[in-house]
């Protein structure tokens, strides 16, 4: 045992197969079909039938091509059989490399490869010449030729061809490429050596913690005279090479093969199950879904000892019905890393990877929580690293696989998905697609589903079909689908979210491009379907798809609704484009579900359709704004049961009812506020120097930090932020900052917090460290949404009434600094200057559920100062810009804007008077920030405006008019018109159509708004001088603009 022991890792497949066929040549290496029905049996091929087949072939292609000293490139395309490890056991006695493409490659990709690494000569299985074809089309100088049969290799008797090498002599000797999925583009070659080989065979010698087993290739080592593995993967991929030429020669394995010529499937493996004694399998999860779809698979399951799964994620129903059936190892690895070693784990577990801790590797937080598999291969690795041989120089190597941490086990590890997969939309919104695409792959009638939506504004789903369908028959599979949607829709956030009409059927003449291992390949799939996806795109309406929903009154002659019974209409309604709704409550807001602006667009248009058929009287008063400002079942059904019962029209733009909202507001708040301390705190005279910032990650947040991290007269800044991840978020968005994050970070803590939760979320060690730590807190989170009504800014308005017990209960008399903004006063700044003082006006605010938010909490605030004496700063902040540097970070997104200009382009028009250019460089803002917060604390309440003087929105009109074709400009409300006719407006090209609400409560637009600022330039020492024409333009061509 010893000495074998030691030869783990450093065996060389050609010099292991000739020993097996000298020492136990009659050990069947495989047991091939005699035919395409396994029904007529099995032969046994034995290392001694193999081996001489390898020197039949290495005599074959040393008279075909000579020898090769420098390891040239030989291209080999076949089927999934023997003749694929025979020609590439034969290739390297000679001294050649084998490209392995896949035969389901476009002739284009294969070439693509063969150009990569050098190859001009061609052998390919005889039966795959019609495919070959087009490649000789593509290459007319290349050799191509047909290997001999595999029944012509069993048959010869050629001399022995001996391989001498050593492993030390042959470690990095190249002898396959094979390459990468190409799931998100044109694949790339991999080239594997023996010292590859030999890193995946030393997983035998990889230590294991006390008391704990291997999940790796050893299992693969299988004791007694019962060894046989159905294995699925074909020969050019990764999984399928492991199998063919490490485990069923260096391990105890024999492999039973399947006809080449048949595509696998369950019903394959059933009939091969009968015809052979198997001890496991090794298959793609697509094969364990059929078994599952059969009455006997189960059975057939539990039957083995075990199970092995790679290729794909496999689904968590799936899964958890297997696992409790028998014994399942889920592999993952990729051809880069081959297979990665971990251990065994319960069945419960079956869904997460624990690592061999002795892989050299780590869980590098990605974001979002989750966390990118990082490989470490370097000098100390490369005896049990694949991917040192496979990629060399790259270390670390980022596998881009993402995982998220088990919630009670953290060294256990669930997979996520790939970095490529995660969908972008145009907002930024991430949104992995796999949960959501293996749920609705769970239908027996799907053969693949495919999300997109990349750089939109709403996700559409593919769906292809295991049956040829007509027209008819593609229809009404989409509206089988439909439940199955509205469940998968939940495992997604906001834009992931597939609604009505998003759904396209692939045709049978289409199918989707996938890899050799049977798994999607995205980028070829959405290239395949792109003319099909942008008419999904174009003609798609949020507004059809109408449900209808019954409402009846009480009475005979005239209708009299009830309230409960509109609750339920209502809850029907939504329950159409946001499946929530079934379990809200009536009082909960909408938004705080996550109810999002394209499903409140959907929502609309259903609402207005159901009750025309209840009322004659006109309903074009009800819009998005209505479901905005009125934010429960409960608000909403008053305002239905006085329109249907009374015919009255809500006036939610009167003034009286936007100062009722404002006031009733802060009433309501102030009401709750703590009281006075009893015992007496002396103020602070001196600066502090711990602060607290609640939002610390956004664009001005991360300015702030970075400011307050370079100070040195600040000791301790504490991070409270909403995410998880909120760590891993900082230290991206600190990055280009051009501070030393690594030797500053040791002032920085990060805590969790969550808003609208009592006493912000924090456990009562949390709130003691902060209350008794810090001396300001700048309170910087709020949710940016100018569509939504002050309802639904609830929890941002109760964290700011914590943040003053927060206060009165620390002996630091803590400072609040309460981040507000200029649309809190804008109405008031349209006909007088703002000064920097409190305002007690409820109409100051602009008409938006945000900026009467934050007048609210800038009232509550005041109250709290005047009822407890808490020490408070209000800042105003109007528009941020980009930095004050040119050269500094992309100005982060400001929708409105971006808005304006995506959908002027699109429209060929633009609006002017908008707003006065009084934008503020972000850097400027957060200087301006960090002086109040390191002020000493003054009895009164301390107002500051940041705002630069304004200039005409024509500045803005000029510069768009000199980067784009856009010619005309009309007035705001002519734009705002132009853009309501268009009918199904496609929101990738008409952005704007989300803020419509928003943009006509500007109005007629304006050049001319008024705010103090002295204040805030005389305690930070900045002038807010007015934008430059040329900052302006840099900040654009950030956008791209």
């Amino acid at each position: 045992m010893a000495q074998k022991a030691t030869t783990y890792g450093r065996r060389l497949v050609p010099r292991v197969l000739d020993e097996l066929a000298e020492t136990d040549p009659n050990r069947v290496y495989a047991a091939v079909p005699k035919s395409a029905d396994v029904k007529d049996g099995f032969h046994d091929v034995t290392v001694a039938d193999l081996s001489r087949c390898v020197d039949f072939m290495a005599s074959w292609l040393d008279e075909k091509f000579g020898r090769s000293e420098s390891f040239e490139t030989i291209t080999y395309i076949g089927l999934s059989d023997l003749r694929g490890p025979t020609t590439l056991l034969g290739s390297i006695k000679v001294g050649y490399k084998l490209l392995v493409p896949s035969p389901r490659n476009p002739p284009s990709v294969t070439l693509h490869l063969m150009k990569k690494t050098g190859s001009t000569k061609v052998l390919y299985a005889a039966e795959l010449a019609p495919l070959i074809k087009p490649l000789q089309d593509l290459a007319p100088s290349f050799v191509f030729d047909a290997v001999p049969s595999f029944q012509t290799m069993l048959d010869s008797h050629p001399a022995r061809y001996l391989y001498e090498k050593s492993f030390e002599q042959a470690r990095d000797d190249p002898i396959v490429v094979l390459h990468s999925s190409g799931s998100t583009g044109l694949p790339k070659p991999i080239t594997i050596t023996h010292g590859s080989i030999g890193a995946h065979d030393n997983d035998h010698n990889l230590p294991v913690p006390d008391g704990r087993e291997r999940a790796d290739s050893t299992v693969f080592t299988l004791d007694g005279n019962d060894r046989r593995l159905y294995v699925i993967l074909p020969f050019f991929h990764l999984g399928g090479f492991v199998f063919f030429m490490d485990h069923a020669l260096l391990n105890n394995l024999t492999l039973v093969l399947g006809p080449a010529h048949v595509a696998p499937d369950a019903g394959l493996l059933t009939q091969i199950a009968q015809q052979q004694k198997l001890r496991g399998i090794m298959v793609v999860p697509a094969i364990l879904e059929q078994l599952l779809h059969d009455p006997k698979g189960l059975d057939l399951l539990k039957s083995f000892e075990f199970v092995a799964c790679a290729g794909a994620p496999l689904p968590g129903p799936v899964g958890d019905q297997v696992a409790k059936a028998v014994k399942m190892f889920i592999f993952i690895g990729s051809t880069e890393t081959f297979p990665l070693p971990e251990l065994k784990k319960g069945p419960e577990d079956w869904q997460h990877h624990e690592f061999n801790p002795n892989l050299k590797h780590e869980m590098r937080p990605y974001g979002d929580d989750t966390f990118e598999l990082v490989i470490l291969a370097d000098e100390t690795t490369k005896d049990s690293c694949p991917v040192y041989h496979n990629i060399p120089g790259e270390s670390p190597f980022f596998t881009k696989d993402l995982f998220t941490r088990h919630p009670t086990k953290p060294d256990l590890f669930k997979y996520y998905g790939r970095r490529d997969d995660i969908l972008v939309f145009a907002n930024g919104e991430k949104v992995n697609p796999i949960p959501l695409e293996q749920h609705v792959q769970g239908d027996p009638l799907l053969k693949g589903v495919l999300l997109v939506g990349n750089k939109r504004t709403q996700s559409a789903l593919l769906v292809e079909p295991r049956d040829d369908l007509d027209e008819a028959g593609r229809k009404k599979l989409i509206e089988s689908l439909r439940p199955r949607i509205e469940e998968a829709n939940k495992l997604v956030p906001g834009q992931g979210r597939v609604g009505k009409g998003m759904v396209f059927c692939a045709v049978s003449d289409k199918p989707f491009a996938r890899t050799g291992k049977g798994t999607i390949v995205r980028k070829l799939t959405e290239t395949a379907y792109e003319q099909e996806i942008e008419h999904l795109y174009s003609t798609s309406s949020l507004e059809q798809n109408f449900v209808s929903v019954d409402l009846s009154g009480t009475n005979v002659t005239k209708s009299v609704y009830e309230r409960s019974k509109i609750i339920g209409f209502l809850r029907q309604i939504f329950k159409s484009s946001f499946a929530a709704a079934l379990s809200f409550g009536e009082d909960e807001d909408f938004f705080a579900h996550g109810l999002d602006s394209i499903q409140t667009l959907e929502i609309t248009g259903n609402l207005k359709h159901n009750l025309a058929k209840l009322t004659s009287s006109s309903i074009d008063w009800i819009s998005p704004r209505t479901i905005f400002q009125n934010s429960t079942l409960v608000a909403l059904s008053d305002v239905l049961f006085d329109f249907l019962n009374n015919g009255t029209v809500p006036e939610t733009n009167s003034e009286t009812a936007r100062a009722l909202a404002v006031s009733e507001t802060v009433a309501r708040h102030v009401e709750k506020l703590p009281q006075r301390p009893t015992s007496a705190i002396d103020p602070k005279t001196v600066q502090g120097s711990s602060v607290a910032i609640i939002g610390s990650t956004g664009y001005v947040g991360s300015y702030l930090l970075s400011t307050l991290m370079k100070d040195p007269d600040v000791s301790r800044v504490y991070c409270l932020n909403r995410n998880n991840d909120a760590q891993v978020r900082q230290e991206k968005s600190l990055s280009g900052f051009g501070l030393d994050y690594e030797a500053l970070s040791s002032k920085v803590t990060f805590l969790k917090v969550e808003l609208g939760a009592p006493r912000l979320g924090l456990g009562q060690d949390q709130w003691e460290l902060i209350a008794n730590t810090i001396d300001s807190i700048v309170y910087n989170s709020w949710r940016l949404d100018f569509e939504i009504g002050i309802r639904s800014f609830e929890p941002f308005l109760q964290a700011t009434r914590d943040l003053v017990e927060l206060s009165t209960s620390s002996s630091n008399r803590i400072r609040i600094i309460f981040v507000s903004s200029t649309s809190s006063v804008e109405n008031m700044a349209l006909t007088s200057v703002v000064p920097e003082k409190p305002v007690a006006d409820p109409l100051a605010a602009m008409n938006t559920g945000y900026g009467q938010s934050k007048l609210a909490a800038e009232q509550i605030l005041v109250a709290a100062n005047r009822k407890t004496g808490t020490p408070v700063s209000i800042v105003r902040i109007g528009q941020v810009g980009g930095s004050s540097r040119p050269d500094a970070k992309t100005w982060a997104d400001q929708p409105w804007i971006s808005a304006i200009i995506q959908t002027s382009k699109t429209l060929g028009c633009f609006p002017s008077p908008v707003a006065p250019i009084d934008w503020v460089p972000v850097d400027t803002v957060a200087t301006i920030l960090q002086a109040v917060a390191l002020r000493a604390a003054e009895d009164e309440p301390q107002v500051y405006n940041i705002a630069s003087e304004p200039q005409s929105w024509s500045m803005l009109v000029d510069l768009i008019r000199q980067s784009t074709d856009i010619k005309e400009v009309v007035s705001l409300p002519e734009w705002v018109d132009r853009l309501r006719k268009i009918s199904n407006p496609d929101l990738t090209r008409f952005p704007a159509v989300r803020l419509l609400g928003f943009y006509e409560l500007l109005g007629s637009g304006t050049d001319s708004l008024k705010f103090a600022t002295e204040h805030a330039q005389a305690v930070s020492g900045v002038e807010l001088k007015p934008l430059k024409k040329e900052l302006l333009e840099s900040w654009l061509k950030s956008w791209g603009v």
